[in-house]
């Protein structure tokens, strides 16, 4: 049905500037990824007025001339409050978008309720679908705002170009009467309603999803009780049997007393792992294994997930079980426990690992000797290094023979300047930043932009095991990619010091090193490892270097641990160690 609508009180200049407008906004939004953070919350908002006063314009030749009004009004209020907000947020921005499109939404389901015919249903298909997208804003307000940029990118161009020509059809009229189609064919708007809906609760489901595949709260197990027991570090609060956790082995989850960063009593949780086959006499020989990056939050304990999705599975747990070894492998401090982990802290990771020692040598059924070595990929790598350079002082008791580590991070200011343009890199520095912030009581604005900070926040709240949780750190990680640091934390203090206080190599290890690294490793650069190896030999150090080719960061543990476990094998045997140092 054609429509015809006088254009008398709306100028055809009006109607042109207003189209070009609505054009360059939607080719900005499409390019938004190299655009700063401030410009893409201007043109959302930007988008936002220019649907509003589309919409206003053309309120009279839509087929609800009053609810077209109201839409138009309430996305030009929306406009002026994203607008208007000195420093609005990325959160702010998307609650805002959100309270608009479910107000819009349920103005439209309330029309088509006391509406009639088909386009009952095509009004309250619409505005389920703008609530369901505002609820969407809520829970997951980065995706929203991020993908509204897109949507609106496309329709402010659509709606540009169509605005431009009834501007000029307007001009060109003899009474300044255009005529042209207002109304689609019913079906075809039903149709494209339906499919509307469908989408968004795609979208719904795919959020659902991605949310779901995080772990659940850790249970009762891992709540510490008040006081902790009496008792040296290493004490054992209680354990549990995990059936079928590794093959050959009866695996308990414990909790344990170590210390904390204030030379304090802490419950840490973790799990030792017993071969079936008989102790030896003198007791079984004890891999202390150090887990790599998982998470900065309590749910994320290693201990929590079944074996083949933690490192310990890949990084050659199996293995040292078939072997004869007992397994100790903490959780660090804050993943099971209550709090944030301490992230890439050194001395912590290196307390709770050697407590974890002595705590298999306190369970019984462990029959585990004095003599241990340490092996950890990563993040693993860094704990790793830090057991062997404290274990005399902390653990004069027990015998370190040998210390692995694998993609080690040698100095966290490389890894920030190497990582710190890739998305996966920004995950781990936002977790990094959080996790220091807390630990250290230090101020994350003075180092992170605040638009930034509730970001950082939201990415610490997840977990990284496999693609399906990583997945939920993408968006934020999108957001990073526009605003993130304020400065370079290496040279802020406490920033500073916290960083130079972490980096291994500054007190001396007594047991032969392993350092493995890969030549294709992009988060931990090769030449960083050579020249901390380098450094090492240069203080008297054991140390030998194994250089793999071809292997990602992500699989160098996996790929090595066949030859790390022949490697400490030979020093629990008494073989003396090769050095890389010349």
């Amino acid at each position: 049905m054609l429509q015809y609508v006088r254009t008398r009180s709306v100028p055809w200049w009006t109607l042109l500037a207003l189209g070009v407008a609505c054009v360059v906004v939607g080719v900005l939004l499409l390019a938004w990824p190299s655009r700063s953070l401030s410009l893409l919350v201007g043109l959302v908002a930007s988008g936002l007025l220019l649907t509003g006063v589309s919409g206003l314009l053309t309120a009279s030749a839509s087929p609800r001339p009053r609810l077209g009004r109201c839409i138009g009004i309430l996305w030009v209020l929306t406009a002026a409050v994203a607008l208007g907000w000195p420093g609005v947020t990325l959160w702010a921005l998307a609650i805002t978008i959100a309270v608009g499109l479910v107000v819009g939404g349920c103005l439209k389901v309330a029309t088509a309720l006391s509406g009639e015919g088909e386009e009952r249903f095509i009004l309250g298909l619409s505005g389920l679908t703008n609530v369901v997208v505002g609820v969407l804003a809520v829970t997951w307000p980065s995706v929203t705002v991020l993908a509204l940029a897109i949507i609106f990118g496309v329709r402010m161009m659509v709606t540009g170009v169509s605005q431009v020509m009834l501007g000029v059809r307007s001009r060109s009229a003899v009474d300044e009467v255009v005529s042209r189609p207002l109304r689609r064919h019913g079906s075809v708007r039903l149709v494209g309603a339906v499919v509307g809906l469908v989408v968004v609760l795609g979208g719904a489901a795919v959020s659902a999803s991605i949310r779901g595949a995080q772990p659940d709260e850790p249970p009762e197990f891992y709540t510490a009780p008040s006081p902790l027991p009496d008792g040296p570090p290493g004490t054992i609060i209680r354990t549990e049997v995990i059936d079928g956790y590794l093959a050959g082995a009866t695996t308990y989850r414990v909790l344990y007393t170590s210390t904390n960063l204030e030379g304090e009593p802490t419950a840490v949780s973790g799990i030792i792992a017993v071969p079936d086959t008989a102790a030896p006499p003198g007791g079984r020989r004890v891999l202390t294994f150090t887990h790599g990056t998982v998470g900065v939050t309590p749910r994320c304990a290693p201990s929590l997930r079944p074996v083949e999705q933690t490192p310990l599975g890949v990084e050659g747990g199996p293995a040292f079980i078939a072997a004869g070894y007992v397994i100790a492998a903490t959780d660090y401090q804050g993943l099971g426990t209550a709090g944030t982990h301490p992230y890439l802290v050194g001395e912590l990771e290196a307390m709770n690992a050697l407590d974890i020692t002595r705590a298999a040598r306190n369970l019984a059924e462990a029959a585990a000797g004095t003599q241990f070595a340490v092996w950890g990929h990563s993040q693993g790598g860094h704990a790793s290094l830090f057991t062997g350079e404290l274990a005399s002082q902390y653990a004069p008791e027990l015998d370190l023979v040998a210390v692995a580590a694998g993609g080690p991070v040698p100095d966290l200011v490389e890894l920030f300047e190497v990582n710190i343009g890739t998305r996966v890199g920004k995950i781990l520095i936002a977790m990094a930043l959080y996790s220091w912030s807390e630990t250290f009581d230090a101020d994350l604005g003075a180092v992170v932009t605040p638009q930034a900070r509730p970001v950082v926040g939201k990415i610490a709240q997840n977990c990284l095991y496999g693609p399906g949780q990583l997945l939920g750190s993408v968006p934020g990680a999108l957001i990073l990619d526009l605003t993130f640091v304020s400065g370079r934390p290496w040279e802020v203090e406490p920033w500073k010091s916290i960083i130079a206080d972490n980096n291994p190599g500054n007190a001396p290890t007594d047991a032969p090193m392993l350092i493995v690294q890969s030549d294709a490793d992009t988060i931990v650069a090769p030449e960083v490892t050579r020249s901390f190896v380098e450094r090492l030999c240069a203080d008297g150090a054991v140390v030998e270097l194994m250089e793999l080719q071809g292997v990602s960061h992500l699989d160098t543990g996996a790929v090595a641990a066949p030859e790390v476990l022949s490697w400490i094998t030979e020093r629990f045997e008494g073989s003396a160690a090769s050095t890389t140092c010349s």
